[in-house]
């Protein structure tokens, strides 16, 4: 019967958590970096939105001066 070596069995056990611990991290990481792309990408379109809104704005005050102009000027 072999004998129980504690040293070595809480070694093997902390390697196999650190194996563990490195693939999880590896998986976070990788994670993290598809987040900070979409994150990019919501903040353009978030600008692209503001800058459409801003124009939209515009489009709507100009047809409004040019209706009111002509309802003036019946």
């Amino acid at each position: 019967m072999k004998e129980f070596n504690e040293a070595q069995s809480t070694n093997d056990y902390l390697t196999g958590e650190l194996i563990l611990a490195r693939q999880a991290n590896d998986i976070l990481i990788e994670n993290n970096r598809r987040l900070e792309k979409l994150l990019v990408k919501a903040i353009r379109d978030l600008q692209d939105a503001g800058r459409l809104l801003d124009a939209l704005s515009n489009s709507v005050n100009d047809l409004t001066n040019l209706v009111t102009g002509q309802v003036i000027k019946r």
